[in-house]
């Protein structure tokens, strides 16, 4: 073979290698992530857990590094990891088998970091793995340069905070595997939201909680306080599943009323909430009295049913201003169009979502929010259950209604932060869209 060819055959090898490379470089995360799920689902049933803690300086490898020599019998994959609400620590979401033999009395698992040489801190710094998802949770944030809003999601009655927004019978959040890459800055491909999940105790059956509506709402509005602390208050948008909205409401009526300066830069962020299924006229609890019986959390519940609940009719008229006028927010509601499994007892006396097929939260009930945003511009129907309205799946056309209505209302949020008084609200003329 003459020379010539020889060099074209070696530049050709040349570019074959660099772009085995390349592609190993780009995707490689990607392929060994999937390998991993696909592993995990063959052998045994694996989960979600929550990991936080997490020393600022680590990284996904390092995560997963050091839960997989904590326990050889898991195969841990690092989901997201980001910055905890407060910026002290990471936090971070893994998927594996069951970590949860090494919990102690059943709820955590708490691991002692070692202290660095040197160290001025005098407090014992711990990782702690856990699966129930109570507080504020982080599943994703921008680059900082990026960041311009704050979502935060909340479920709703007897709920998992992570659970309730998985698909069923599969692995996708949309939460964090979809909506912030669908949030981006205009012509690149930049994530401009930080999305959170908010977690609290609301068990309906066997429950030894005597909280009221009252109590969640101050517990959700203790963990956004640090919103209200940091440097920047970017804007907000709530995105509620029933009693969360319900929840979400009596927060912001607080904060309304409030004279303390940091719950009046909080009120003044919020811009927008997207509610999905939320009672606000009350819901059907016909099925749900027999489990609670007369346990502690029997008023809870009555407190939220449809008929003549003085508790929704009051928190109705309280929050219609809770916001300020029409255009000062906005607000976004989405209403089931399935009936929903109801709950029943089986043959081994446990509940089961196996009853007759109830709607249990009316098209009206679920509308039934302030007078100007009641038309088809604010309201929208999903195809779905109850509990399913919010569970998404990849390429799901019923998660694309959603994610239309939230692009819109980021944009609306962004722009209408240039109307809030100086230095309170961070704002930039920022068009989203989504590919």
């Amino acid at each position: 073979m003459d020379s010539p060819h020889m060099g074209q055959l070696v530049l050709l090898l040349v570019v074959l290698v660099i772009t085995i490379l390349a592609f190993y470089w780009l995707f490689g995360s990607q392929i060994l992530l999937a390998a991993e799920k696909a592993h995990l689902s063959q052998t045994e049933r694996w989960k979600t857990f929550r990991v936080s803690g997490i020393p600022r300086d680590w990284n996904k490898d390092r995560l997963r590094s050091f839960l997989a020599d904590l326990d050889d019998t898991v195969r841990p994959v690092v989901e997201s990891l980001t910055a905890d609400i407060d910026g002290r620590c990471s936090i971070a979401t893994v998927t594996s088998q069951d970590f949860s033999k090494h919990f102690q009395n059943g709820q955590s698992w708490k691991i002692p970091l070692r202290q660095l040489p040197g160290s001025q801190s005098a407090r014992d710094r711990y990782l702690v793995l856990d699966d129930a998802f109570l507080g504020i949770t982080s599943l994703f944030d921008p680059q900082p340069e990026d960041h311009k809003i704050d979502i935060i999601a909340i479920s709703g009655l007897g709920s998992h905070a992570f659970g309730s927004f998985e698909e069923r019978d599969g692995d996708h959040m949309w939460l964090r595997d979809s909506l912030p890459y669908d949030l981006t800055r205009d012509n690149t491909t930049d994530p401009i939201a930080r999305v959170m999940i908010y977690g609290y105790e609301s068990s309906v059956a066997n429950s030894n909680s005597f909280q009221n509506l009252e109590d969640l709402a101050i517990s959700f509005y203790n963990s956004l306080l640090a919103l209200a602390r940091s440097p920047t208050t970017r804007p907000i948008i709530f995105i509620a599943h029933s009693l969360g909205g319900l929840i979400v409401k009596q927060t912001l009526i607080t904060l309304s009323k409030s004279k303390i300066e940091d719950d009046q830069k909080l009120i003044k962020a919020v811009y927008g909430i997207v509610f999905f299924g939320v009672p606000h006229d009350g819901m059907d609890i016909s099925s749900l009295i027999p489990m609670v019986e007369d346990g502690p959390n029997r008023f809870l519940v009555e407190s939220i049913g449809h008929v003549n609940s003085q508790i929704l009719s009051i928190q109705q008229r309280e929050f219609y201003t809770a916001l300020g006028r029409e255009g000062d927010s906005e607000i976004i509601c989405f209403y089931e169009t399935e009936k929903s499994r109801t709950a029943q007892k089986d043959k081994n006396g446990n509940w089961t979502m196996q009853g007759p097929r109830a709607c249990l939260v009316t098209k009206s009930s679920a509308t039934h929010c302030r007078a100007w945003e009641r038309g088809p511009e604010h309201t929208c129907a999903i195809a779905r259950t109850h509990s399913d309205m919010v569970k998404f799946g990849p390429q799901d056309h019923e998660y694309q209604k959603a994610r239309e209505r939230l692009i819109g209302l980021a944009r609306r949020a962004l722009v209408a932060g240039c109307g809030k008084p100086s230095g309170e609200i961070a704002w930039q003329e920022t068009s989203i869209y989504t590919y």
